[in-house]
């Protein structure tokens, strides 16, 4: 088959980034580089001159001023909670919340009022994320993760240009809720033409019984199975005791089960003893995980999401992310939701991240933010890094007198925050 559209791109940075399996990739940074596509497919990544003398036919396009990157992954979101943005309906001032009960219940009120206020609500949803999916595109964003408790909003992802993966979120602690949501399950995966995947929300709003049949479904269909884990200290503490504020909270919203039995453990032990923790599994936050866990994590090839706006915001803590890279696993990088942060960029997370971990190499934020997002979706066969066989469909950021160097590179990538201009290329 012949060839018809070749096109050298030329910068004087190109950031080819982490290539899963391959020695030596790790953040490499290529001077005067050049990537060549082939009818939108990447068919070579190296130095211009190298790439030029091969292929002199080929159209060439000069980035001048710019580094050519990875497209960005945004691991986690929600676009249906888009209208109910801080900055439109939270005072600043009330941040970070008491507690994570006290934030969910303050969510719930919002979610209420916004019903009651606006009669158009389900059209107001929609426009709000399509609105937050046009900002994160403009953001150099990809693809997304994105998780909905409402079947209507897998439809804000759909035919957008940036590339949405939606999970339906389902719920119930007690017994009669977790079987009606069984229930919803098996009805809706009955429809040929729904072409979405479902999970659970936490470990402390789902019982074992809906987990692992929702955990079953997803194995079945090659779904990711992205779950809230170890986000807040008050999960642990009802998880290892079944008491506390979370104890509390269900009892207030009649959603206690006293059938339910603590396992005793933290939150990725727990998803382990049920048998739903493997290489398909997406533990979102990971804040509160203990040496033990993060060396479970790495044994069953579990993929980890961090938030790290979204965990300032709320004031849950820190993720450890040295002892997880250190482990061996590379995390994605997710904005959550405009709930519960300020904006969805992917830049500003990056740079919120390097703010609470001086000591992480740069290089290593930036692969978190593309081949740690590609993995966690099990789309690094066309995504994550600017390498041969992925979708010629990447980023040109521009960097003038602040490049200078390849740890330069990196340093503007991951510390400028939403001041970084993207463009798209391809």
């Amino acid at each position: 088959m012949t060839a018809n559209n070749i096109v050298l791109h030329r910068a004087p940075w190109v950031v080819a980034g982490t290539v899963p399996g391959a020695v030596g990739t790790e953040g490499s940074v290529l001077r005067d580089g050049a990537v060549l596509a082939v009818d939108g497919w990447i068919q070579g990544v190296g130095r211009y001159r190298d790439l030029a003398a091969e292929y002199s036919q080929a159209e060439k396009i000069d980035h001048d001023g710019s580094i050519l990157t990875p497209a960005l992954i945004n691991g986690h979101t929600h676009l249906e909670l888009s209208c109910l943005a801080i900055n439109e309906t939270v005072d600043y001032d009330r941040f970070p919340v008491q507690g994570m009960t006290d934030w969910i219940r303050e969510l719930l009120a919002r979610k209420q009022k916004f019903s009651g206020l606006h009669h158009d609500h389900a059209s107001r949803i929609m426009d709000c994320g399509l609105q937050a999916l046009d900002d994160m595109f403009a953001g150099g964003v990809a693809f997304a993760g994105d998780i909905g408790n409402h079947l209507e909003s897998s439809r804000i992802g759909k035919d957008h240009q940036l590339r949405v993966s939606f999970l339906l979120e389902l719920l119930g602690f007690t017994r009669d809720s977790a079987e009606k949501s069984i229930g919803r399950l098996h009805d809706l995966t009955t429809e040929a033409s729904l072409d979405i995947g479902f999970t659970a929300h936490a470990p402390y709003s789902a019982t074992p019984a809906l987990m692992q049949e929702i955990k079953r479904y997803s194995q079945i269909k090659g779904n990711v199975f992205s779950i809230h884990t170890a986000e807040s200290a008050e999960e642990i503490e009802f998880l290892r005791s079944g008491a506390g504020s979370f104890k509390e909270f269900l009892i207030d919203r009649d959603a206690w089960d006293e059938s339910f039995k603590p396992p005793g453990t933290g939150a990725i032990q727990y998803l382990d003893q049920l048998g739903v923790l493997d290489r398909q599994t997406l533990c979102v936050h990971a804040v509160h995980i203990d040496e033990q866990e993060i060396n479970m994590l790495a044994e069953r090839k579990a993929k980890v999401c961090l938030c790290p706006g979204s965990n300032r915001m709320l004031g849950v803590g820190k993720a450890p992310v040295d002892r997880l890279l250190a482990a061996g696993i590379l995390p994605a990088i997710g904005t959550d939701s405009l709930a519960s942060n300020m904006a969805l960029n992917m830049w500003r997370e990056m740079q919120i991240l390097r703010d609470d971990h001086p000591a992480l190499e740069p290089a290593k934020v930036f692969s978190m933010a593309t081949a740690g997002g590609a993995a966690a979706w099990g789309r690094d066969d066309e995504l994550g890094a600017l390498a041969i066989g992925k979708r010629a469909r990447f980023l040109s950021i521009s960097c003038l007198d602040a490049c200078n160097s390849e740890l330069a590179v990196f340093e503007y990538l991951t510390g400028s925050g939403e001041s970084v201009q993207v463009d798209w290329v391809g």
